[in-house]
């Protein structure tokens, strides 16, 4: 088969000389003189061809790829519902130091993993250096502070947005206070132009970092709102287009894909998995919406890594659309309240707990008192479902009771002893929970009375002074990890000094003795589920004896 040949030019610039370079490129395909008979061949080869003729029309192969199709309708459709939010606090003690420029809060966006600053720099882990700045940083009241982020239009003269651009968080506490201003500005597309709102605070909600204002002024009833979509059926890969106004600048479009679902980054994101993408985003971004190519929104744009141009995370619109009814009518979340401490199944577990799979959300602890310990919900449960939906780790329970308002009633199927039960309870009112769970350093305990084994431990027993060295209960009952063998199976699982055992393979463990009988029978290849506490909190560590 015979091949036409075309020639490209490309201009490459060299300075100011273009050099122009003749490209020869061969596209292979069906050969349409082979259809003519041969005279007529020979013809057509042997005639000239006119210096003014024109090139032929040459049609790409078939399998080449497209130009790519415009997102501009779909742009101009979304446009007039996202909306400029700019919001100022005032000074409550006294006036700015004359020459001293007033500093905005300080959001996720402004700085992330890696950030060395004085308050943690390189001995804080990653994730907490990020989430300093979930909900806004503590700042002076003796200046003013500007915040500036997006938000969307839902309908009724609705915006939500980021609680962080409409708050800032207490000097020195883990309260929210809001702004004194806030101006919403709508695109220039809006069926009433750009105009400029007063924003009010409705309703919010700092541990998902969602805020519900309502807009006053002339006009509101005529703003369309935009379609909240379903975020749960999102898959990694879908394309995504993010609308906002980074850096002050108005309706800025950028897109691309979802990267990951379901990350959980940190403490403060204990009621609400991120969705990752690659959409651009940036300082202002906070609270503009992310919308899939049908124009519905799936998220609200939150947070980036300091540093990582193409990471960026969103708010998934599920659990927005979760708590919206309460935003509404309350102005707060009530959140329900099951009293457990849930922690992931991992491999090693599996057998050991009887189970199948990893699914499920293993209860570490139950609260004394509580809904669940009044139901009869034990340590060691594995919760596989609530309310008829499968549950698929802690996090997943968590979020999920924590959108149930209190007072109903739950069905809770667990796994106990490998058999299932069903249980019924009441969620109460979730109590406000402190943020962050100290480790226990139980360095340089005395190790009397101590007892090495196969595991990789010595232990003792829980003295009262032990107790409050180790930061637990004085009436817990267990042994307390004074040393650990480097490399050992202790160790390997995640085991510390000052560590309080509580139970070996669901036997429970009060003193050494009790430990030195169970710990006797522990075989080489077996996997040993350890109940530890560490300070407040309480999980299972798998240790495989080697």
């Amino acid at each position: 088969m015979q091949r036409s040949r075309i020639t490209l030019l490309c201009a490459f610039a060299l300075g100011s000389l273009a050099t122009v370079v003749a490209l020869p490129v061969a596209f292979s395909g069906r050969d349409h003189q082979k259809d003519l008979a041969p005279d007529a061949q020979a013809a057509l080869s042997a005639a000239p061809t006119p210096a003014n003729a024109a090139p032929p029309a040459v049609q790409p192969p078939q399998g080449q790829l497209t130009p790519l199709p415009s997102l501009a309708p779909l742009v101009k459709q979304l446009r007039p519902v996202v909306v400029n939010i700019n919001s100022r606090f005032k000074p409550r003690r006294a006036t700015a130091r004359r020459g001293v420029p007033p500093a905005r809060p300080r959001t996720p966006f402004d700085q992330g993993p890696g950030d060395d600053s004085e308050d943690g720099g390189d001995q804080q882990d990653p994730m907490e250096r990020f989430f300093r700045f979930f909900g806004g940083q503590p700042t002076p009241d003796d200046q003013e502070r500007h915040g500036l982020g997006s938000g969307f239009l839902i309908g009724n003269g609705m915006v939500l947005t980021n609680n962080h651009v409409v708050e800032i968080q207490d000097p020195g506490s883990n309260k929210f206070r809001p702004m004194d201003d806030i101006k919403v500005i709508t695109d220039e597309t809006s069926p009433v132009g750009a105009r400029e709102y007063v924003g009010k605070v409705i309703g919010n909600d700092p541990k998902s970092d969602i805020a519900l204002l309502k807009l006053e002024g002339e006009h509101v009833g005529e703003l369309k709102g935009a379609v909240l979509g379903d975020s749960d059926g999102l898959q990694v890969g879908d394309y995504v287009v993010a609308i906002g106004e980074p850096f002050g600048l108005q309706a800025t479009v950028t897109s691309g894909i979802i990267s990951a679902k379901e990350r959980a980054l940190g403490p403060s994101s204990v009621y609400s998995d991120f969705l990752q993408t690659d959409a651009s985003i940036n300082p202002g971004n906070s609270g503009g919406p992310l919308f899939n190519l049908r124009g519905e929104v799936i998220g609200v744009n939150t947070a980036i890594i300091g540093g990582a141009n193409t990471i960026g995370f969103a708010i998934p619109i599920a659990v927005v659309k979760q708590i919206l009814p309460q935003l509404e009518k309350n102005g707060r979340v009530m959140r329900g309240f099951l009293g457990v401490q849930p922690q992931p199944i991992t491999q090693d577990m599996v057998d050991t707990l009887g189970l199948k799979s990893t699914q499920g959300a293993l209860i570490a602890d139950v609260v004394k008192g509580s809904p669940a310990d009044k139901a009869g919900v034990k340590p060691g449960d594995v919760v596989v479902s609530l309310s008829g939906k499968p549950v698929t780790d802690g996090n997943q329970l968590t979020r999920d009771v924590g959108a149930i308002p209190p007072g109903q009633t739950v069905k809770l199927e667990v796994i106990r002893e490998s058999k299932p039960r069903q249980v019924e309870v009441k969620l109460a009112e979730r109590p406000d929970e402190t943020e962050t769970i100290a480790r226990a350093g139980g360095q340089g305990m005395d190790a009397d009375k101590s007892s090495g084994d196969a595991l990789g431990v010595r232990v003792q027993d829980l003295t009262p002074e032990l107790a409050q060295r180790a930061r637990v209960d004085p009436g817990t009952k267990g042994v307390v990890v004074t040393a650990v063998t480097p490399d050992s199976p202790a160790a390997n699982a995640g085991l510390d000094p000052g560590d309080v055992i509580l139970e070996i393979n669901r036997q429970p463990v009060t003193s050494v003795a009790d430990y030195k009988k169970v710990a006797s029978k522990l075989k080489k290849g077996e996997t040993v589920l350890l109940r530890v506490r560490s300070g407040p909190a309480v999980q299972y560590l798998p240790a495989k004896i080697r």
